[in-house]
């Protein structure tokens, strides 16, 4: 027959419910009655052709009642809800846990996590539907972040959370998707510059904006160009360069070349480069005057990236003292950005091991972490004791091709680099 509108059929099934309760009523008055009747024909001479008769008749009895009955009900619902344990997070998380098992789970506090919830709430908050209540804004960020902060699988976190493999999923892709839309350029950028390169000066070296370097984050193969996200440390990966200030919290982010892309390649594709070339990047570029050569705010980075005016790199083979001091001051300024990424993987374990996600989600997810990232440095959200130092995949080593830039950029940024290393050693600043 055609399909019938469900509002509609309601309004005329609801007596028919109660037509059909009344009709069980009496079919079950009738199988009584029959009852009795099979115990008078156990005496009687006919009772096996009767018996058979009687019980041909009630055997229909039973179907004509559950037909009755599904015919005057409405269709089951269909359950949404993954049937799992009691809620976790709601019951547990929320009314028991202390601040340690915050800060071990969650890698932040509650009150962290709840201010988090206040800024995506416009973009996270989900009505409830006939189907199933919607997810709450804090479950979901609890979702995302614990994803994050651990190395399980949306299986196991299905399990966690008492929610669905597919739910979980699409929380925490929505989840990475709102913190780089809302928090990204609100978390991650350079904010006063004054206090930055003092930090740095405290560590000996002069006009210091920042320290930047690249690493690997694991991937599962992705189906296409495979070859491109092979790495030379023999896994697929993708490359995040960061930049960060001498406490470590990162004020620039570029994620998602492949793995076989050099750390100067990655470097002249940022935005930061193109900044930082045409002197916009630091409000003013103030000039630092010594030796008679004028020094624009400096990144410093390894090896693997090339020298100019405001971006400096240890020198290779150092012979004199002087140029033994620059590379000792150096290295301990730029150490500040790979214990950065240390603390970063070992904060949010999710990018040490190889992510199931869709290539063009791993941007946000790792813009995500490093948001994160930056929240728990500035709220002192100390790593458990142990859990700072050391993460697997380490790419720190300088074992990538030393790339030297030939002509006028090369003799421009030896020209800083020389006066940088004759300040640093005139002030003894070791």
């Amino acid at each position: 027959m055609p399909p019938v509108c469900r509002k509609c059929r309601a309004k005329v099934q609801f007596p028919l419910i109660i037509i059909m309760q009344n009709l069980m009523q009496i079919m079950l008055s009738i199988m009584q009655a029959a009852c009795t009747v099979l115990e008078i024909l156990q005496s009687s001479q006919n009772q096996f052709f009767l018996l058979d008769q009687l019980h041909d008749s009630l055997s229909v009895i039973p179907f004509l009642a559950t037909a009755a009955w599904r015919a005057g009900s409405p269709a089951p619902r269909s359950c949404w809800t993954y049937p799992g344990r009691s809620d976790w997070f709601h019951n547990v998380v929320l009314k028991l846990w202390d601040e340690r098992l915050w800060l071990e789970n969650f890698r932040m506090s509650r009150q962290t996590l709840f201010e988090i919830a206040d800024e995506l709430r416009p973009y996270l908050l989900r009505q409830d539907t006939v189907m199933r209540s919607a997810i709450p804004v804090e479950e979901r960020i609890a979702i995302g972040v614990y994803y994050l902060s651990h190395k399980s699988c949306y299986r196991k976190l299905a399990d966690i959370f008492s929610k669905g493999i597919s739910s979980i999923a699409s929380v925490v892709i929505e989840f990475c998707l709102a913190m780089e839309h809302k928090l990204l350029h609100k978390e991650v950028k350079l904010t006063d510059y004054h206090k930055v390169i003092a930090g740095f000066q405290r560590l000996g070296f002069p006009n210091c904006i920042g320290a930047i370097d690249c690493t690997h984050i694991p991937i599962i193969c992705p189906k296409v160009q495979q070859a491109q996200y092979f790495n030379h440390k023999s896994f697929h990966s993708v490359v995040l360069q960061a930049a960060c200030d001498a406490d470590g919290v990162f004020f620039s982010i570029l994620a998602g070349h492949p793995g076989v892309a050099h750390d100067a390649q990655v470097f002249r594709s940022s935005l930061l480069c193109k900044q930082m070339e045409a002197g916009t990047f630091v409000p003013g570029n103030p000039l630092m005057h010594y030796g008679g050569v004028s020094i624009p705010p400096v990144l410093i980075a390894d090896g693997a990236y090339p020298l100019c005016r405001w971006l400096m790199k240890p020198y290779p083979n150092p012979i004199t003292e002087r140029e033994r001091n620059f590379n000792k001051v150096f290295n301990r300024c730029r150490n500040v950005v790979e214990r950065a990424f240390r603390r970063l993987k070992s904060r949010f374990r999710r990018l040490s091991d190889r992510m199931a996600v869709h290539v063009q989600n791993i941007n946000s997810v790792i813009a995500a972490a490093v948001i994160l990232h930056n929240i728990c440095e500035r709220k002192n959200h100390i790593l458990p004791e142990g859990e700072g130092d050391s993460t697997s995949n380490e790419d720190f080593e300088n074992d990538v091709p030393v790339v030297e830039d030939a002509g006028r950029v090369e003799g421009e940024g030896e020209s800083v680099r020389n006066a940088l290393a004759d300040y640093i050693y005139n002030h003894n600043n070791v």
